[in-house]
């Protein structure tokens, strides 16, 4: 009996150990070359959707736990406003064409009248330049005829004659002096004119005339703020959070709903900052989920390595620096990319627990 239960106990414990020494190449063969931790969760790149105009609501096209594609109509704001702005853009936009083309119409004006300035300065200085030549011949006559009478050779009545020609020549030329000089000054004052006039035209291009190129740009603010009275979904996903509601004036403050990219659902795993040595980008990933259970396997990939643990980003992050300091194990977040096939086959949603492998040598 006792060799019999001898015997048993053997075998019992060659199998223990024989068991144990599986294990150990087990975990030396394999082991070793996989990491694995249960503390992961779905996460997502969540969109907020906020109006970017101040309007009342019209009508609301979703509802929570609605699945909508991107560019789906989700929510459709009183646009009244919107368009009164948009006619009254584009009347200050024509009104300012016509005003630029009656500046370049000006222009023109200023250089024909620069034109007729140039051809009545050019006739006054021959005008000038006679009544002087007149002047001239004029005041040596009465030179002359002074002597002359000096000598009683000519009467006085003569004498006269010359000297109110001469006083006749003298003020024809002071008259097309006069005359010379108030058209120069007319030609300037249109020279004026015509700089200031084309300082607002500059190179004579309506379309790209800074008061154009203004009112282009009102127009088009206001038919963006008509067409933002439409909003739709940045990208797919579910809708949640929907704080919305017919008839609320909203402002570019106020949270309208909130859409989850379910179809770009990724994990994080929180790993012990002991196994991370040999984690890199790109290993492959193989994980489950609680709400599938084990018969489903995801396939990924390690997208990205956290920069700090949970707690250094918490909003009491830890004092370490103290005298009672005891040492834990921290984790750091492991970001893991699933593959898109694998979601669309499985959906998965956030917050949900998942189990993560990652092939360390793969």
């Amino acid at each position: 009996m006792k060799a019999e239960r001898k015997k048993y106990l053997i075998l019992f414990f060659s199998i223990v150990i024989f068991v144990f020494f599986l294990y150990g190449i087990y975990i030396f063969i394999y082991g070793s070359k996989t990491i694995s931790t249960e503390n992961a969760y779905t996460k997502a790149d969540l969109a907020q959707v906020s109006p970017k105009i101040a309007s009342p609501v019209k009508s609301v096209d979703v509802i929570d736990t609605q699945y909508v594609k991107k560019g789906d109509i989700l929510v459709v704001l009183d646009n009244s406003d919107e368009k009164i702005a948009l006619n009254m853009a584009k009347a200050n936009l024509k009104s300012t064409k016509r005003k630029i083309e009656e500046l370049i119409s000006k222009d023109e004006e200023f250089a024909k009248k620069l034109d007729l300035d140039n051809a009545r300065i050019e006739a006054l200085k021959a005008v000038e330049e006679k009544t002087f030549i007149e002047l001239q011949k004029a005041k040596k006559d009465l030179k002359r005829y002074k002597q002359l009478l000096k000598q009683k050779s000519i009467s006085i009545q003569k004498f006269d004659d010359i000297k109110l020609v001469f006083d006749n020549s003298k003020k024809s030329w002071e008259e097309a002096k006069l005359n010379l000089k108030s058209e120069a000054a007319s030609k300037l004052v249109t020279l004026a004119q015509k700089k200031s006039n084309l300082q607002l035209i500059k190179d004579k291009n309506i379309e790209t005339n800074p008061d154009v190129l203004n009112a282009k740009a009102t127009l088009e603010k206001a038919q963006l703020d008509l067409e933002r009275t439409i909003i739709k979904a940045p990208i797919s996903g579910i809708v949640t959070q929907k704080n919305v509601k017919i008839g609320q004036y909203v402002t570019t403050n106020n949270k309208l709903l909130t859409i989850v990219p379910i179809d770009n659902i990724y994990v994080n795993a929180n790993f012990k900052e002991s196994k991370l040595k040999k984690v890199k980008i790109g290993q492959k990933v193989e994980l489950h989920s609680d709400l599938y259970g084990d018969n489903i396997v995801y396939h990924g990939i390690v997208e990205g390595i956290s920069s700090s643990t949970g707690s250094e980003l918490s909003l009491i992050p830890a004092q370490n620096a103290t005298g009672n300091w005891i040492k834990v194990v921290q984790r750091l977040p492991i970001r893991i990319k699933i593959d898109k096939s694998d979601l669309k086959a499985n959906p998965l949603y956030m917050g949900l627990s998942m189990y993560v492998k990652i092939y360390l040598d793969k």
